[in-house]
Order: C-alpha cells, then sequence, then structure tokens
C-alpha cells in the first residue's frame, strides 16, 4: 500500500494514463483508479497536506484530478471507513481533531513498531539506501531553512519510511504508515513551532550513522528517540500556548471587572 510521495503529496492532477479512468482496455478500471486516489490521499495526510478539522470537497478534488467524482467518492469513503477521514449525515467529509490523549496512544504504539522496522532494516543496509537517506535529511533541513514545513514533513517521512521498507517486511510497515495516516494532520498543526536547537546534531545523522555501522539495537533505539523528541518538542509547545491563552482570558476578565460600570442608578 506504501508508494513514494513526490507529486502525490502535492495533489497534482492525474497523468494522462491516470486519466483514462472509464474502465476500457486502454485506461485503468474505475477501481484501479479510485486506488491511485485513495493513495494519493493516504501520503496527503500522512505529510500534513490536510490539517486536523479540514474538510474535503469531492467535486473539487474530482476536478482538480480531471476526473469524475465517483472515484473520488469511493476513496474518500475507504479512508473513512479506516478512520482518518469522518463523516458526519449531511457534511462533507473533513479530518479528524485529534485529542493530545489519542495522539500520545498512537506514539506509544508506533514506537516498539518503528524500532523493530529500524533494527530490521540495519541488516539489510546497502550504500545505496544510505546515499538515499543523506540525500532525504538535506532536503529536510533545506525544506526547514526555506519555512516550507508540508516539504519538511514529506522529506522526514521519506527518510523513515525509506527505512522501514529496508526491512523487508510489508505487513509491518504496513501498520507503521497506518499509524502516521492518524498523526499526519495533527502534527502537521504544530510543525512550525518544534524546531530543534541548530547546535543540536540531528537525529537522522546519528541513525545514518548508526545504520551504516549495521547496528541494530543503536538505530532503533535512535529512531525511537527521533519520535519521542519529537513528540515531547509537540506537546511541550502546547501547554506553553495554553498557558498564554489561559492568562490572556484571565487578564482580560481582571481588566473587565476592574472597568467602572457606565450603567447610572
Amino acid at each position: 500500500m506504501f508508494c513514494g510521495f513526490g507529486s502525490y503529496a502535492r495533489g497534482e492532477k492525474m497523468d494522462e494514463g491516470d486519466a483514462k479512468g472509464s474502465g476500457d482496455s486502454n485506461g485503468l478500471s474505475r477501481d484501479s483508479l479510485s486506488q491511485r486516489i485513495y493513495a494519493r490521499l493516504r501520503v496527503a495526510l500522512m505529510t500534513g497536506v490536510y490539517e486536523s478539522g479540514a474538510k474535503l470537497n469531492i467535486r473539487g478534488l474530482a476536478a482538480q484530478y480531471q476526473i469524475s467524482p465517483t472515484p473520488v467518492r469511493e476513496a474518500v469513503m475507504q479512508l473513512v471507513r479506516e478512520g482518518a477521514l469522518e463523516l458526519r449525515l449531511g457534511h462533507q467529509p473533513r479530518v479528524p481533531v485529534l485529542t493530545i490523549p489519542h495522539y500520545i496512544k498512537i506514539r506509544e504504539t508506533r514506537a516498539p513498531l518503528e524500532r523493530l522496522a529500524t533494527e530490521l532494516a540495519a541488516v539489510n543496509v546497502t550504500d545505496t539506501l544510505l546515499h538515499k537517506l543523506r540525500e532525504y535529511h538535506t532536503r529536510f533541513v533545506q525544506a526547514e531553512i526555506d519555512l516550507r514545513w508540508k516539504d519538511a514533513l514529506a522529506a522526514n517521512q521519506e527518510f523513515h519510511f525509506e527505512i522501514y521498507r529496508t526491512s523487508q517486511n510489508e505487513i509491518l510497515v504496513g501498520v507503521i504508515e497506518n499509524l502516521w495516516l492518524l498523526a499526519g494532520p495533527f502534527i502537521n498543526n504544530q510543525y512550525p513551532n518544534i524546531r530543534r536547537g541548530s547546535s543540536e546534531v540531528h537525529p537522522h545523522l546519528m541513525i545514518i550513522d548508526a545504520l551504516s555501522r549495521k547496528s541494530p539495537s543503536e538505530a532503533g533505539e535512535l529512531a525511537v528517540r527521533d519520535l519521542r523528541e519529537g513528540s515531547y518538542l509537540i506537546l511541550e509547545n502546547m501547554k506553553f500556548e495554553n498557558r498564554k491563552t489561559s492568562a490572556k482570558t484571565k487578564k482580560g476578565k481582571i481588566a473587565s471587572n476592574l472597568t467602572p460600570s457606565t450603567t447610572e442608578s
């Protein structure tokens, strides 16, 4: 089920072959076209193209991809069944708004699975893999410098899933992908506020080093460390923002109480 990101994450229109989804012998069947839309929407959700609470307009997506609404609707309904989207009667499908406790549960489920996938990958490391990982990390860093947050999220995801696919366990990769799908929009909302200090050695580079030495336990531990550090930054920022909001609300109430009444007796 997992595919590369690139244009899928950007939601570009279907190519000429895709657009032939009428079911004739020269093009894709409707089911095949629906699966391609489904794959694109999954990647878009995982890489934060859609934020928590965002609504998806089926006819708008169909126009964007230059296809009929039917395969788009089928893809959306598949994502609704998986919990990646929610649909209420009389409303457009939308991205669920993830609560903090639910996000933490997803993180704690991801940690052992991503550790295992990284440990399995360490046995299969090649120079080609290491080269790709360095490229993805460079792309990630440059996107952060340019404040292109969605591109940074996509590059980060390419980095990690390049490792997970190297585990050669497609079932494990599929489960991890489903968890990223649920957490992607939530992380997108917070990501611009959680950049690590520039003086720190980025976990990506430490993971690459451990993989280059084919050290499964170290690479797995670093993958979990990367996950947890990013998560802690997200949660600390949210606590800080909540405290600021509470302080402003409290200050506003005090000011309101101190304001003399203009009502005459």
